[in-house]
């Protein structure tokens, strides 16, 4: 990108009004509202990767799954899309794209944008801690970096957090804001993976691959927590699919000291309904009939057509094995039991794949203490935070996307226009 710069420790001399630490979403979002309210302000990001923006390349599979219509205050962010050059168009269940289904696209309209906006862009630097200084009876921020190997200082005004959470660490956000955020004296709550596959034990191999519409329900010694309908989907290791991803929104394990790991997944159930419209004596009496009615027809064919057919036949073999050759030979206990199966296959959950393959971090720094309508600090001025370092975690569908745009843009907003009158440093 033509405006990025290679720090060097002449960057001492250099002066900031705002620094934005994370070219993330959120952290664009930031920069680029800065300057749309007040082109006079000097702005930088600082971003630890080789380049800004790579984990909205990774978006909805490349798709770019870009925010959700029924998401609050979604004018300003579409407003924000569209002034960026950025096409929507809107699909089921209110998720939004670009209409070339391209985050590519989406990254590089941004990049340009803050290029034209004269955003200086400072990639390959970690941010080793941030301080608050004074300065010719002013306060400001002193940003210590590291890049290339060289340890500098960078001074300014205003610090903007985006730098992201833990999850999908191969994009640079390894959760090294919250750090920064406990020193400046905020609580971060505990953090753990979400939107993710999740592991289970007594899952057939032959069941890889399959896709399944049902509900799902997460247990948690026995009681219910949380339920989601939609596309469940066996792998070789467990489920997934974007019912599953939510759920493991709730997923939360006790601390590691105090369990073993493998003993506090194993608290978790899933339990699935692949016939969430019917009550179980409805699928019982549903099955008679269609033994009647099926009764000369081989009995692995027996729910072909009211479930995905390989899952049928796992079901059958599992309950009557070999040993009934046609629907008519099904016995009623056989048929209590396939409804059971039917209405309330249980897995336990034995692992989560992990920060690595999580869409998105649970937990972070603490809404309370951060004011919602500008993003600033409530425990240091001119201290905000934006996107995924914040403790909120949505379902998928492009909320937690929507989420980054939105408080970066407030984040952005607001410290520009708290250097509305913009002073000279000494003066």
């Amino acid at each position: 990108m033509g405006n990025n710069q290679k720090c060097t420790k002449s960057l001492y001399d250099i002066f900031f009004d705002i620094c934005i630490i994370g070219g993330g979403a959120s952290g664009l979002a930031a920069a680029i509202s800065i300057m749309e309210q007040n082109p006079t302000l000097s702005v930088c990001i600082i971003e630890k990767k080789e380049d800004i923006g790579k984990k909205l390349l990774a978006t909805g599979n490349g798709r770019c799954n870009i925010t959700n219509s029924s998401c609050e205050e979604y004018e300003e962010v579409k407003s924000f899309l569209y002034s960026s050059g950025i096409m929507l168009k809107e699909e089921e269940e209110g998720r939004v794209y670009p209409r070339s289904e391209q985050a590519a696209a989406v990254t590089e309209l941004l990049k340009w944008r803050a290029k034209k906006l004269n955003i200086t862009i400072f990639t390959n630097c970690q941010v080793l801690s941030i301080i608050k200084v004074k300065r010719e009876e002013q306060k400001e921020f002193n940003i210590h970096i590291d890049c290339a190997e060289e340890k500098v200082f960078i001074p300014c005004r205003k610090v903007i957090m985006s730098c992201g959470g833990k999850s999908a660490p191969q994009f640079g956000t390894t959760g090294d804001g919250y750090a920064i955020a406990k020193a400046f004296g905020h609580t971060v709550s505990k953090l753990h993976p979400a939107l993710m596959p999740i592991q289970c034990e007594g899952i057939k191999k032959s069941l890889k691959g399959i896709r399944a519409k049902g509900k799902v329900t997460l247990l948690k010694n026995e009681k219910p927590i949380a339920e989601e309908c939609g596309e469940i989907q066996f792998t070789e290791e467990g489920l997934s699919g974007i019912c599953i991803f939510n759920l493991t929104r709730y997923l939360i394990l006790e601390q590691p000291e105090s369990i073993d790991l493998d003993e506090a997944f194993k608290k978790y159930t899933v339990e699935i309904d692949f016939l969430p419209e019917m009550e179980e004596d409805e699928v019982i009496e549903f099955l008679k009939e269609r033994r009647f009615v099926m009764a000369a027809v081989p009995a692995p064919l027996y729910l072909a057509s009211v479930i995905n057919m390989e899952l049928g036949e796992q079901i059958i073999s599992e309950v009557l094995g070999d040993k009934t050759s046609t629907v008519g030979n099904i016995t009623y206990e056989g048929i209590e039991e396939i409804a059971m199966l039917l209405k309330s296959s249980r897995y336990t959950v034995t692992g989560a794949k992990g920060w690595r393959e999580a869409q998105c971090t649970g937990g972070g720094v603490l809404l309370d203490e951060v004011c919602m309508d500008t993003m600033e600090s409530k425990m240091e001025e001119g201290l905000y935070f934006a996107g995924e370092i914040l403790d909120y975690d949505g379902p998928c569908g492009g909320y937690n996307l929507h989420h980054a745009w939105l408080t970066g843009i407030k984040a952005g907003k607001s410290a520009a226009k708290a250097l509305a009158q913009k002073t000279v440093i000494g003066e």
